[in-house]
């Protein structure tokens, strides 16, 4: 049997119709949807693309490989899906974006096709300047305001910008050949074809964008009196997304509908193509054979809260899309609603395919719940963000309804997401959940160790940027 992983990049599961959106974007990911399983409650372990993917593919923290931020290096010792899948005969592909930092761009894959970085020319030092410092006072992004808050306002400077657009091209045609050479029988593959788009900046063309400029939009709103900034992280990253600068802006209603007209063409989009990919399986006779699974590496915040990009622990931004589909082998219509995460990926795929898998990965194995209908065990599901804007290490755990923050040192928080799904309402220091604080705050510090966190991250940071500072000096020299 084949594995086909479908990807998107920065895509919210609450704007797509598998989880709910009224605007009706996604035909493609409900045809996925309606013939398996939705995981209600899926979330990334990081909400930034490298240790989110290096996470995903190792089935570990992305602390624990030592990915941080956007400049970590993913060291090749770590084992993954791919290493596992071709050990018993797989060929494993990645098409498109993984986001993998470093001169190993494989990882145990066989071949990358459409890869997303050059790393031909040899390691390219200057991809260090993501390295943030939290030993800085906060300053915003190091490589300039024009991808974070400015790109979420319109103006002229995205009014063409087709390169997210173009590459996504380039990967869908590169995924259609690679496909149009399979056919009943042919040797198993576990190929991934991961998209670009809804990624920002935010850009799509004016016949795509025009679909939904007459439609009811779920524009988002901050209610009258809600404080939205709860803490340190929040202040830390709205300072480094450059917030405060653009928020007022961003917030009208004639900037909302640009971004809201955009991003829903950019997700349409990219649903087009994965439902081209869907029926050439069907075309090649495949569909008996190959396993699909869709999802996303993270959210975005889009306005929610007055805030943008992803790096928070809000729903918004930390929030993946999950879907499974194998008709005739699972379950279909299927929905669960117990939280699971992206490090469930590498045991449920090595279950699907009898591979090996290593015996100390944190992840469980959702095979059982897509072939039975039967919810996955209830456990805490971890999250942790330790890279670019903040200056400590962040911790999320989530149980029984109920979301913990942990930023060690700073603060601490609690959200009842049944009762209150936009975490309006901090519950830290009520009295009722203090056992509930206590388990939660338990469940991280049994995985991690922030002391340990913090001084690793700290060393990578430092280690980057004199590295970074050195080869800035050299150029400037020449």
């Amino acid at each position: 049997m084949n594995v086909l992983f479908l990807m998107s990049d920065s895509l919210a599961p609450h704007l797509t119709g598998p989880y709910g959106d009224p605007a009706g974007s996604t035909p493609n990911l409900g045809r996925i949807a309606s013939g398996g399983v939705v995981f209600e409650n899926a979330y990334c372990n990081s909400p930034l693309c490298v240790p989110s993917r290096a996470s995903m593919v190792t089935g570990r923290y992305a602390s624990h490989l030592n990915c941080y931020d956007n400049a970590s290096d993913f060291a090749s010792e770590w084992p993954t899906m791919g290493h596992a899948l071709s050990s018993i005969g797989y060929e494993a592909v990645i098409i498109g974006k993984m986001h993998f930092v470093g001169h190993d761009q494989f990882h145990g894959f066989d071949e990358r096709i459409a890869l997303d970085t050059d790393y031909t020319k040899g390691y390219d030092p200057f991809g260090y300047l993501l390295a943030y410092d939290w030993e800085q006072p906060s300053g915003g992004n190091p490589a300039g305001p024009s991808w974070m808050g400015p790109s979420y306002v319109n103006s002229s400077e995205w009014d063409h910008y087709p390169k997210h657009y173009d590459w996504d091209e380039e990967i869908h045609r590169e995924a259609i050949a690679y496909l149009s050479g399979k056919e009943p029988g042919c040797d198993p593959f576990l190929a991934f074809v991961s998209y670009h788009q809804p990624h920002n900046p935010f850009w799509i063309p004016g016949e795509i964008r025009d679909i939904f400029r007459d439609r009811e939009l779920p524009l988002p709103c901050i209610p009258p009196g809600v404080e939205t900034c709860h803490g340190p992280m929040d202040e830390w990253l709205n300072d480094f997304h450059y917030v405060p600068g653009v928020r007022d802006e961003m917030m009208e209603e004639e900037n909302l509908r640009w971004l809201y007209e955009t991003y829903y063409g950019m997700t349409y989009d990219m649903d087009r193509r994965v439902g081209e990919v869907l029926d050439l399986v069907e075309e090649r006779g495949l569909v008996e054979d190959t396993a699909i699974i869709f999802a996303s590496d993270h959210g975005d915040m889009l306005g929610h809260r007055g805030m943008l990009q992803k790096r928070y622990f809000y729903e918004r931004s930390v929030r993946s899309c999950l879907l499974f589909s194998y008709p005739g082998h699972w379950i279909e219509g299927g929905r669960m609603d117990t939280p699971v995460s992206l490090v469930d990926m590498f045991p449920t795929i090595a279950d699907l395919t009898g591979a090996p898998v290593p015996g100390d990965l944190p992840g469980r194995s959702l095979l059982d719940s897509v072939r039975t209908g039967e919810e996955p065990p209830a456990r805490p599901v971890l999250c942790e963000y330790h890279g670019e804007g903040v200056h400590a290490p962040c911790f999320m755990s989530v149980s029984d309804g109920f979301k913990y923050v942990l930023v060690p040192g700073h603060e601490e928080r609690l959200y009842n997401l049944a009762e209150d799904p936009d975490e309006y309402v901090n519950l830290i220091g009520e009295g009722e959940h203090s056992e509930r604080v206590s388990v939660l705050r338990k469940s991280i510090l049994d995985e991690f160790d922030p002391d340990s966190v913090a001084v690793r991250a700290l060393s990578s940071q430092r280690n980057r940027g004199f590295v970074f500072d050195c080869a800035r000096a050299r150029e400037g020299q020449g």
